[in-house]
């Protein structure tokens, strides 16, 4: 007898955490500077999530599995899909980056994690299906596992 995974509804995706797999329905995560790239395969109807906090890591961090950092965050979320089918047969999407701090230097925090996913998926030869970058607002995201669909709702900066 084969054991069916049990599906279960929502799965929130904090900074710094990711997920790939078909146990959920939905999954979901808020960005403010944070970048979140999206990952749905059309045939195997599964995919993920990455939700990164910074660009850089500090250079007194070693590298490793901290997916607080945009490198680590990507490199686990290919690794994920490659374990599937090639990254190419994904539809993916990138969300966030947005100007959340009134003192932001130039570039600033959500500039550079836009920066770091557009060079990441040149680098790696992908394209985005959807791309929503930038702006004075934040996010609130869900992936439809069964179906791809992205849900995105945006919020305005309180400036007063």
């Amino acid at each position: 007898m084969i054991a069916v995974p049990e599906i279960k509804p929502l799965h929130s995706i904090h900074p710094g955490e990711w997920y790939f797999g078909v146990e959920y329905e939905r999954l979901h995560t808020v960005l403010g500077s944070c970048v979140a790239l999206t990952a749905w395969h059309p045939k195997l109807r599964l995919g993920g999530l990455c939700h990164y906090l910074l660009a850089k890591m500090p250079e007194q961090k070693l590298p490793g599995r901290d997916c607080r950092y945009a490198a680590n965050a990507l490199e686990q979320m290919k690794l994920a899909m490659m374990s599937f089918a090639n990254p190419a047969e994904f539809e993916l999407g990138v969300f966030g980056g947005g100007d959340m701090f009134a003192y932001s230097t130039t570039p600033s925090i959500g500039a550079d994690n836009i920066q770091f996913a557009r060079n990441w998926l040149m680098r790696e030869k992908l394209k985005p299906a959807q791309v929503d970058v930038g702006g004075k607002i934040s996010r609130s995201l869900t992936l439809i596992m069964s179906t791809g669909e992205i849900q995105l709702k945006h919020y305005q900066m309180n400036t007063g």
